[in-house]
């Protein structure tokens, strides 16, 4: 089954971020219907917030072994919150994100 005809959920991450992008590039592009192309962008808001709540399962999951605690031993570890900008889903560069993977 190709990834565009999962359900969302089902989908993993690197397929969800492959996804997103023929998404983007299609729109850019411009040849799409209306409908389809309205399709194509709510699909795209799924796969977003997927790929991003992916993205900080993985960062909680790294703190948590940098912090020495193995599974069953995990101590309540505090999100950050990152701001998005709507408009394209990037992080907001005012945030300072570098080292919060390390």
């Amino acid at each position: 089954m190709e990834a565009k005809n999962k359900p969302v959920n089902k989908l993993t991450f690197e397929e969800a971020l492959e996804e997103l992008e023929t998404i983007a590039r299609d729109l850019e592009q411009g040849d799409l219907k209306l409908d389809d192309s309205i399709a194509s962008f709510e699909r795209g808001t799924e796969l977003k917030k997927l790929c991003r709540e992916k993205l900080e399962e993985a960062e909680r999951k790294i703190e948590i072994l940098q912090k020495g605690k193995g599974p069953g031993n995990e101590k309540k570890v505090k999100k950050k919150k990152v701001k998005v900008k709507e408009e394209t889903g990037e992080i907001d560069e005012k945030e300072d994100l570098q080292g919060s993977l390390l």
